[in-house]
């Protein structure tokens, strides 16, 4: 692996990764947020907490289409610091070629000769990836189906599958002590986690794994919760409902649930490149 290449301009002299800092920021940026939670608690007039409360559902789904964007972007940024290209996993190789190859059918076909050829010369040229092929670009509203396929284009397959029944769903439990004491753990792992590269990601320790059979999407708490999150986000983004639908408890609750989410979509999508535990593991999301 190579370190010596750098073509970011970011400096991460107190960092060893891109990732390490881009974790550490993260709860910075849920400031706004809390601010309008407090704001909302003293508030003692109706109306004024409804405008909050809907402004805080959407700023919570702007901070998870946001959040998928920058740890797609910052994962790169570690991919072209610290490695060459031909040490990328393939399905990441592949995913940036797609940069530069037109589909050859209407079900979005590629010509895999010139791939191989294009896979080949990156190789030799030491190509820099780039943050484009890896996102949705239909799509920018951050559903079950658009976390799903940013993740498929760095490898990980049927992210939601890995997450069901996993001790994430702690936060499905409504005991909320319990719920934020497990923020700040995983929290702490995940910093600690990406410090330095390779990672030291080991997802087993929050039983995230390849679980037998199909999952239904009714059966994922995390996508019907996202998918109502959404639903109450376009309500008031589309001025067809001007009624609060969301307490403060729950607020705050949803708040937690993303957070959550945040590090497991940090800590999935990291574990796609190159780490150094549960090889095994890491090889079964590709």
């Amino acid at each position: 692996m190579s370190s010596s290449h750098n073509p970011f301009n970011t400096d991460i002299t107190e960092f060893s990764t891109f990732a390490s800092l881009f974790i550490e920021e993260l709860e910075e940026r849920w400031t706004e947020i809390e601010i309008l939670i407090e704001q909302i608690k003293i508030q003692s007039n109706d109306e004024v907490k409804n405008v909050l409360c809907r402004s805080a559902v959407v700023l919570l789904v702007a901070h998870l289409e946001g959040f998928m964007k920058e740890a797609a972007s910052t994962f790169i940024k570690d991919l072209n610091h610290h490695c060459e290209f031909i040490e990328l996993p393939k399905r990441i190789q592949k995913t940036y070629c797609t940069l530069f190859l037109s589909t050859v059918n209407d079900s979005g076909g590629i010509d895999n000769r010139i791939q191989g050829r294009l896979l080949e010369k990156f190789g030799e040229l030491n190509a820099r990836l780039t943050v484009e092929p890896f996102l949705y670009d239909r799509n920018k509203n951050p559903s079950p189906t658009v976390i799903e396929t940013i993740l498929n284009n760095f490898g990980v397959k049927d992210f939601f599958k890995l997450l069901h029944m996993s001790s994430l769903d702690i936060v499905f439990e409504n005991n909320s002590s319990e719920t934020l004491i497990f923020l700040e753990e995983l929290r702490e792992y995940t910093i600690q986690a990406v410090e330095k590269f390779p990672y030291n990601i080991n997802l087993e320790n929050y039983a995230i794994s390849i679980k037998d059979g199909r999952l239904a999407r009714e059966n994922s708490l995390w996508i019907l919760f996202i998918d109502e999150l959404l639903r109450k986000r376009h309500s008031i983004a589309h001025g067809s409902n001007f009624r609060n639908e969301i307490s403060i408890n729950e607020l705050e609750d949803a708040k937690i649930k993303v957070q959550i989410l945040q590090y497991s979509i940090a800590l999935v999508l990291f574990s796609s490149g190159i780490t150094i535990p549960s090889p095994m593991l890491n090889d079964s999301l590709l």
